[in-house]
């Protein structure tokens, strides 16, 4: 049961409705590949404190859930002799394996953790006197042991469930996992320029990642869905992709709205001309549609293919797949955000209907009042699943089999070991994107470079087109030490209800220029290479201006109520 309890999605939060607080959001809000109409977040608005909601909710239920795994290990030990060997270290090695990832979790947000022993037993009022004093303990310390526990409950959890058995942790978890971890630490210690950098701790660490990231690849237990659009519906359960995954259910929520999508959680991601109040309010970026390359491997600023006023035309099909597509029938509707279509056909109702998802001047009232700020729509697990009456329950997935592919192959091109199989990871994720199998070469843009620092910007490229939107755009953006960069270019979108300005837009539609993409797949709007140079100036609507304070914003800040009653824990610096 308290196994159970750990998979409650309060313990592993990544939509605003998770959490077990207000003011929460998202963990692809604090990132360039999201945008919310014109709004800002504390995280990108540089005014991150140590009251922040979500850095707290993040801290206070990590240590919950850690306190609650410390409970299941010295209760078993004391029943030890009376249980049968397979199931306590099954029991055992579940309770370690969340423990390591809410550790690894801390460090990668916090730096130096509080390690709490599990022998205190804070349930007692000696317990927690004794748990006030404790102690921030060094991150490279504790990165250590967190390594170590993966390589130990490796042996205890079995390498596949049953079907007819709750699909807990597994081996292929704990390699996963661990990849990810080194691999976060590791680029750390590479990138970092604030005292942090240690270039042959940077090499053990790769060298750390790479090996565990092979080792789940040599279970042959995993392997890509055969479909990429297919494998975020709902409909979707128990991909051979999954590695680590935790399901959302209504029927089992007990009454909690926390264990499914429901409300604003839905229909703010949901076109508004289907759905209207509350619809889109988190839009994918202008970043991220600019970031997908072209059909022929290249990004869109070298690519002879690209348009800009046909911005999904001859692009990679993870684009359309992410971001609906203009002109496309979405949720038994056309999606049109042009400023000059006041209606458009709708498949459900079988006629012409308003356009409220153009905030085209055309349209009197404030029907359109909401529609997306910048002409984008998230498309990527969305379906008519997700209408009325707005409850959804797609699966959570922690980590699948896709990203260890591109775990495997960073890792190995960070040690500059570029061999076939490094190409061959990166190629299976690229060709399952356009249908085909990893040996069809000549029908999807396979990778051949083994150039180091050319491969780097294919490889972070293609982490972004594979998993948008799925929570760990941000780890990226703080691991290779370019938040302080990207974070702190505006929000662009288009003009909002004026004659004068949307006629004048409407002659360069979509975009009037193209914007210069970086060594990281990140686009410029300040650089143009084609195109009318003060387009994203003069034409479009800047809409916010993003702001991340580095270095200080690369850790999240301690709760102050917890500074406040430990007084042995000092704040990140800056906070």
């Amino acid at each position: 049961m308290n196994l159970n309890v750990l998979l409650l999605h309060m313990f592993w939060p990544q939509e605003r409705l998770e959490w077990t607080g207000s003011n929460q959001c998202a963990l692809d809000a604090i990132t360039d590949d999201f945008t919310n109409r014109d709004k800002l977040l504390s995280f990108t608005n540089g005014s991150l404190n140590s009251t922040n909601p979500v850095a707290t909710a993040m801290w206070d239920n990590t240590y919950t859930a850690i306190n609650r795994c410390n409970k299941i290990i010295t209760e078993l030990h004391k029943v030890e002799a009376q249980m049968d060997p397979e199931l306590r270290n099954r029991i055992l090695g579940n309770a370690r394996f969340y423990r390591a990832c809410f550790y690894a979790r801390l460090l990668m947000h916090f730096g130096d953790v509080v390690v709490v022993d599990e022998n205190i037993d804070i349930e007692s009022e000696e317990g927690r006197n004794a748990a006030y004093l404790l102690e921030r303990t060094d991150r490279w310390s504790v990165l250590e042991d967190v390594l170590e526990e993966f390589d130990d409950v490796v042996e205890m959890l079995p390498r596949e469930y049953s079907a007819s058995e709750v699909q807990r942790a597994t081996k292929g978890a704990a390699y996963g996992m661990k990849a990810r971890t080194a691999l976060h630490f590791a680029s750390i210690r590479k990138w970092d320029t604030y005292g942090l950098g240690n270039p042959s701790e940077a090499e053990r660490l790769f060298g750390i990642a790479a090996e565990a990231a092979k080792n789940c690849m040599d279970l042959n237990v995993y392997k890509l869905h055969d479909s990429f659009p297919e494998l975020f519906l709902q409909s979707t359960k128990n991909s051979p992709e999954g590695i680590f995954v935790i399901p959302r259910s209504k029927a089992y929520s007990n009454g909690s709205l926390r264990q499914y999508l429901n409300g604003q959680s839905v229909t703010v991601k949901l076109t508004r001309t289907p759905v209207g109040t509350n619809a889109l309010g988190e839009l994918p970026s202008w970043d991220l549609l600019c970031s997908f390359l072209c059909t022929d491997g290249l990004p869109i600023d070298e690519s002879p293919l690209y348009d800009p006023s046909e911005p999904f035309k001859n692009r990679d099909p993870r684009c359309s797949y992410t971001i609906v597509e203009f002109g496309t029938q979405h949720l038994g509707y056309e999606f049109n955000p042009r400023l000059d279509v006041a209606e458009i056909y709708s498949s459900k109702e079988g006629k012409m209907v308003t356009n409220n998802d153009s905030r085209t001047y055309l349209i009197s009232g404030n029907s359109n009042q909401y529609a997306s700020y910048n002409g984008l729509a998230l498309k990527k697990g969305i379906d008519e699943s997700w209408l009325s009456p707005y409850e959804t329950e797609p699966d959570k997935r922690i980590l699948r089999y896709a990203d260890v592919l591109l775990m495997y192959a960073e890792a190995k091109m960070e040690l500059n070991e570029i061999d076939d199989s490094v190409l061959e990871a990166i190629n299976r994720v690229r060709a399952r994107a356009y249908g085909v199998e990893v040996s069809a070469t000549g029908q999807y843009p396979a990778v051949a470079e083994r150039e180091q620092t050319k491969l780097r910007t294919i490889i972070r490229t293609e982490r972004r087109m594979e998993l948008a939107f799925e929570q760990l755009r941000y780890l990226d953006l703080y691991r290779w030490r370019i938040a302080e960069k990207v974070m702190n270019y505006p929000n662009y979108g288009l003009p909002a209800k004026n004659k004068a300005r949307q006629d004048a837009y409407m002659q360069y539609w979509f975009h009037g220029a193209v914007p210069e993409i970086d060594e990281s797949g990140c686009p410029d709007f300040s650089r143009t290479v084609k195109g009318e140079p003060s387009f994203f100036e003069s034409q479009a609507n800047k809409l916010s201006q993003r702001q991340f304070i580095a270095p200080k914003m690369y850790l999240w800040p301690i709760p102050n109520k917890t500074t406040e009653v430990m007084p042995n824990i000092e704040n990140n610096t800056g906070y």
